[in-house]
């Protein structure tokens, strides 16, 4: 599993979600630290190594918890026997663990990257941090019901600042490769994204061999007869397009488009779309205009392909530049380095994860989270006889 994206800062958090405020004492040992409790180690010990640097037991954990709670809330660990299930080669007890830790090595990573290049956080991203985290506190109710909330995710409130801070190092990270040079994209790398991505740009006169029905419910289809006077028009249209001189046959194309394409139109008139799809991503469009574009040399003209809509002409345009580098920018410049990080990183796992089983590690911190508080005392107590 390939992870390359490091959400905005405290977007971890969303993993709380499940987890409502609790009274107090909801947690058997709520001053304890919570790994400590479920595992007899606490959460600082290092459960494994990423390039060298340790990682914390209660970092993996944090992870290993929401890849369980994300398998359950799709239904895939709803028995027991669900956890020894396959799925691609792996027991589903395998995937969540695979799953968190390549999380986590991707979050230790961009941190040591950030190391590497000298870049860190400055005090108003700091204090941000702080304040968002406050935030949080008083939206639980107060320190000791946001322990609990953090307790459900097996994490302390020191280390899941500390991953929270790895957003704002992966934009300073950015920031700093970008004023070096290092994310610009350049146009063998716009023609290779292009290509790798199936991306393709077409215009097309469409001749509609549908109408709407009389009560607006949907379509129906013309009958026999009037698609193949469809069909006989279009195929007029594509002979007046190549009959055009090769240097004006996109204009003759536009033209004729702007005058009989049924694509749709606004209230003036307009088509809605007389540039064409300027940047195409395949299973867009039905599979029949697909193919008949994608078959098109650049500047080719099709004859009319037949759909559900009609008879398409299609002449294959480039694609857009400006839209290629929306999609092919700094950010995807970033993803794709980490990736390569990650994918180069070195791991060492200790005897602590190689025998962590996470059904019984999660089961443990579930009962312990939801122990039952406290009974109040009962608000109606029988009062001491009085005194004679």
């Amino acid at each position: 599993m390939k992870k390359t994206r490091i959400g905005a800062a405290l977007l971890a958090v969303l993993l709380l979600a499940g987890c409502g405020p609790k009274e107090p004492g909801a947690s058997a040992q709520a001053g304890d630290d919570i790994v400590k409790q479920v595992l007899g180690v606490s959460g600082d010990t290092t459960i494994l190594t990423v390039d060298g640097v340790d990682v914390d037991a209660e970092r993996y954990l944090f992870w290993l918890v929401n890849s369980i709670e994300t398998q359950m809330y799709y239904g895939e660990l709803g028995t027991d026997e669900a956890w020894e299930e396959e799925y691609q080669g792996q027991t589903m007890t395998q995937l969540v663990k695979a799953d968190a830790l390549e999380t986590t090595k991707l979050y230790q990573v961009v941190e040591n990257k950030a190391g590497e290049q000298g870049v860190g956080l400055t005090e108003e991203e700091e204090a941000e941090i702080a304040a968002q985290l406050q935030q949080l506190v008083d939206q639980a109710g107060g320190e000791e019901q946001f322990k609990t909330q953090l307790d459900g995710v097996s994490i302390s409130r020191e280390g899941f600042t500390a991953l929270n801070r790895v957003s704002y190092l992966n934009q300073a990270l950015k920031e700093k490769l970008t004023q070096e040079g290092l994310l610009t994209v350049g146009q063998e790398e716009l023609e290779a994204f292009e290509e790798e991505n199936g991306l393709y740009a077409a215009k097309h006169i469409l001749i509609s061999t549908r109408r709407i029905n009389e009560d607006g419910s949907g379509y129906e289809d013309f009958s026999d007869e009037e698609k193949a006077q469809m069909l006989e028009k279009a195929n007029g249209l594509y002979q007046e397009i190549m009959e055009a001189p090769e240097e004006s046959r996109e204009a003759t194309f536009d033209a004729l488009m702007n005058e009989h394409s049924e694509d749709g139109r606004d209230e003036t008139g307009a088509l809605y779309y007389p540039q064409g799809y300027t940047c195409v991503e395949p299973g867009r469009m039905v599979p029949e205009f697909e193919a008949g574009a994608m078959a098109l040399e650049m500047g080719g003209v099709s004859q009319p392909v037949q759909t559900d809509y009609g008879y398409h002409i299609i002449l294959r345009i480039p694609v857009a530049e400006e839209e290629l580098r929306q999609m092919c920018n700094e950010d995807y410049k970033l993803n794709q380095m980490t990736q390569q990080w990650v994918e180069q990183a070195e791991v060492t796992t200790t005897k602590l994860y190689d025998d962590l089983d996470p059904k019984t590690f999660y089961e443990k911190l579930r009962e312990i989270v939801e122990a039952e508080t406290p009974e109040p005392e009962e608000s109606g107590a029988a009062q001491e006889s009085p005194s004679k």
